[in-house]
């Protein structure tokens, strides 16, 4: 399900705005300018990256670089498929009277 338009583009706008803002408000916190600008850089970049990885992940089928591999996965799942016809995976396995499983190979 694709993300709602109108608030991919409010967080575009978000984001925008707090671009613009952070450096004023983080200068009237009286850290020297260098701190300032590391700290409106940082938090910038930070959340612009949260934003392009959203975007990215938005829709995970389709061509791209990072999308799924639809047509590997769906080869892999068939050929699984196959592997259940296969006689060895019909037989169903004999289980021996009186075995008492070891307490060492306990899972839980």
């Amino acid at each position: 399900v694709p993300f709602p338009f109108p608030f991919a583009h409010m967080v575009w706008i978000v984001l925008v705005f707090f671009s613009i803002i952070a450096m004023p408000l983080l200068s009237a916190l009286r850290m020297s300018p260098y701190k300032s600008f590391i700290c409106t850089f940082i938090s910038v970049f930070v959340f612009w990256a949260v934003h392009h990885i959203a975007v990215e992940i938005e829709l995970p089928f389709g061509d791209d670089p990072n999308d799924l591999p639809l047509d590997e996965v769906n080869h892999r799942f068939n050929l699984v498929l196959v592997n259940l016809l296969e006689a060895e995976a019909q037989r169903t396995p004999v289980l021996v009277p009186g075995l008492v499983m070891d307490p060492a190979y306990r899972l839980v």
